[in-house]
């Protein structure tokens, strides 16, 4: 080998996890037959050294070594280009401000000439003999105020001036200040590897870096765009995911591939240690023992996909897709600057087939929205994130969704109809009799059409379901609703007529002991 030389490298592949990267940077050197060592640099002072592997890419030699070497170096401040920059924006200003300088005496100097010529007139006024009624007293008045005027001028100008020469002499000062402080030296960390390497032959070899270094990350983010050609029930979703990524790593990585990962290096692989779970037992009070207290409770029931949608796969696997790790792959080089600012990288694009309705929940809010449901095709699960939704060419405002597996139904919100208006009105009711009580619990939605054609809605309202033998729920009148009797959910379709309005009508009833204690 020659004497060692730094030789830049250049990354040719980046694969992001959730906290930090995998580099590949190659690079080519002139090898003599033999041992000799070689500096590679490219690389970033952060880079894990455990993680290098340093290899010959083909035949004709091999590395027997490789280390990251660092070290910091007083350098100044702006770079070569910067500092001649510097340099000519003083002189520049410098100019400026001597031609301002020279302006500003100009100014003096006829401003001075101006008052000399005004004060002999006026002494040799002094002179004049008196003028008659029918003399030249207009001529001496207009002469006078000639000269007024041109002291004037010559006043204004030289007040121009100055204020020309004190901007002027601002741009010095910070011309100058800048200049210093690209002059100025300062400790920069850089860091290369070393090599040792064993040639077969005299050539050319190409070299390849692998290694990690944090100060990268990624996170997935999608756009949903609702296509509708003709108002209906069906549509067309169009979804395009972007891998949203930051690095930081002072490292340049121009148009590489750009690979996306979902494995977890840094994750532990051993079991946690198990603690002990202690129990205590509290016996209970004597109202404890006599009264059966009833509480009202939210419970989220968490399952893979929809109660609704075609499912194409008959199981669904797990949120980490039963523990593999996903790896996407962006189509096009890219470009990532190490300046920690987001860069959204396109890796998946797709589009389905999706039914379209309006719904509302009242309970929760009295505004209803647009959403689509439809069927996630292919091999590439949905990962969970942000969603920008877009109707056609109108961004309606930022959703979220969770990990969707392929086959799996999922559904996104459209924003809200402005053309429906839902109130919810509720009204409770209670009595005892025979030792037994009871609460009639009313609740009454209010739906109106406020456009000129008819809307489909849907309706979604809640019975509480009982999980105590001692607490009965009946549903007593639902309007033409459908009831599931698993969680509840009482469900409508609607068809509102242009301008229309229509009533629905929820009535369930509570029974329970005197002694049990009902929520209010």
């Amino acid at each position: 080998m020659t004497d060692p030389t730094l030789v830049e490298t250049r990354a040719t592949r980046v694969t992001f996890f959730e906290d930090r990267a995998e580099v590949v940077r190659r690079a080519t050197v002139t090898a003599t037959a033999g041992v000799g060592r070689v500096s590679l640099g490219g690389v970033g002072v952060a880079v894990d050294d455990a993680s290098l592997v340093a290899s010959v890419v083909g035949d004709g030699g091999r590395v027997l070594a490789a280390r990251v070497l660092r070290r910091l170096r007083a350098v100044p401040a702006a770079s070569e280009g910067e500092r001649h920059a510097l340099e000519h924006a003083l002189r520049e200003a410098r100019d400026t401000e001597a031609r301002a300088l020279a302006t500003l005496e100009r100014a003096s100097a006829r401003a001075r000439r101006v008052e000399a010529l005004c004060a002999t007139w006026t002494e040799a006024l002094q002179r004049v003999p008196r003028l008659s009624e029918h003399g030249g007293a207009e001529a001496w008045t207009n002469a006078r105020g000639r000269l007024d005027g041109a002291l004037d001028g010559a006043l204004d100008a030289m007040e121009a001036a100055q204020e020309a020469l004190e901007r002027a002499q601002e741009a010095v000062s910070l011309a100058a200040l800048r200049h210093q402080q690209g002059a100025l030296l300062e400790q920069r960390a850089e860091a290369w590897v070393e090599l040792q390497l064993e040639a077969s032959n005299s050539g050319e070899l190409t070299l390849e870096l692998v290694y990690r270094t944090p100060c990268a990350l990624w996170r997935p983010e999608h756009l949903g765009r609702l296509q509708r050609d003709a108002p209906g029930p069906e549509g067309l979703l169009e979804l395009v995911t972007w891998a949203t990524a930051w690095q930081a790593t002072g490292e340049r990585w121009e148009a590489v591939t750009c690979r996306f990962s979902t494995a977890r290096p840094a994750r532990a692989a051993s079991a946690p240690r198990t603690r002990d779970d202690v129990l205590s037992v509290r016996r209970k009070t004597e109202a404890e023992r006599r009264a059966t207290v009833v509480e009202a409770r939210e419970q989220h029931i968490a399952v893979a996909g929809l109660d609704r949608g075609a499912r194409a796969v008959e199981e669904m696997p797990g949120v980490e897709d039963g523990g593999e790790a996903l790896t996407f792959e962006a189509p096009l080089p890219a470009t990532i600057p190490s300046d920690g600012q987001p860069v959204r990288v396109e890796v998946a694009r797709c589009a389905l087939p999706c039914a379209v309705d309006c719904v509302v929940y009242p309970e929760k809010g009295a505004v209803p929205h647009l959403r689509a449901t439809a069927t996630l095709k292919g091999k590439t699960p949905l990962l969970a994130g942000p969603v920008r939704v877009v109707r056609g060419t109108e961004l309606v405002g930022l959703g979220q969704t969770g990990f969707v597996a392929p086959g799996e139904p999922f559904e996104l919100g459209f924003g809200v109809e402005d053309g429906l208006r839902v109130r919810r009105q509720t009204e409770s009711r209670g009595e005892t009799e025979w030792g037994n009580q009871r609460q009639t619990r009313t609740v009454k939605v209010y739906v109106s059409n406020l456009g000129g054609a008819s809307r489909a809605l849907k309706v979604v309202e809640r019975v509480p379901v009982s999980e105590l033998k001692d607490l009965t729920v009946t549903a007593l009148e639902l309007s033409g609703g459908r009831l599931d009797e698993a969680d509840g959910a009482v469900r409508w379709s609607l068809e509102l007529a242009p301008r229309g309005t229509q009533t629905l009508t929820l009535v369930y009833r509570l029974e329970a002991p005197s002694r049990v204690v009902l929520p209010l």
